[in-house]
């Protein structure tokens, strides 16, 4: 599974590259802006984004973009998750953090994006 890191701070995003890398993840690139996420996209199956960017509140953006434009699964990553519209029940991690825990919302984006591809693959199901 490949993974998008979307983070303005250098330092924090080499520290998500180690713990996915550690993960058993492959890492599509790092992205610090909305410009450079979707030149990504398409190389990564899911991206763990800071919801407050360098230019502002522009995670969510990012987040409705890579999902809409690219499909991929999306893990929020901020100090303050009250301003995230989550209507998909993305997995949030709050700044501070542990290893595991970013690893453990990397493991569950990649298994929705894993039973999406799937129910795509094999066709719709109608209820």
């Amino acid at each position: 599974m490949r993974l998008l890191i979307v983070e303005d701070e250098l330092g924090i995003a080499l520290a998500i590259e180690d713990v996915a890398i550690d993960a058993g993840f492959e890492i599509a690139g790092i992205a610090g802006n909305m410009s450079e996420a979707l030149d990504l996209g398409a190389e990564a199956d899911i991206a763990i984004i800071d919801v407050r960017l360098g230019d502002g509140l522009t995670g969510p953006s990012i987040a409705r973009a890579l999902f809409s434009g690219f499909g991929l699964g999306v893990v929020y990553f901020t100090v303050n998750p009250g301003p995230i519209e989550n209507p998909k029940g993305r997995p949030v991690v709050t700044k501070p953090t542990s290893p595991e825990r970013i690893a453990d919302a990397l493991y569950m984006a990649a298994k929705n994006a894993r039973a999406r591809t799937h129910r795509v693959a094999s066709g719709p199901t109608f209820h």
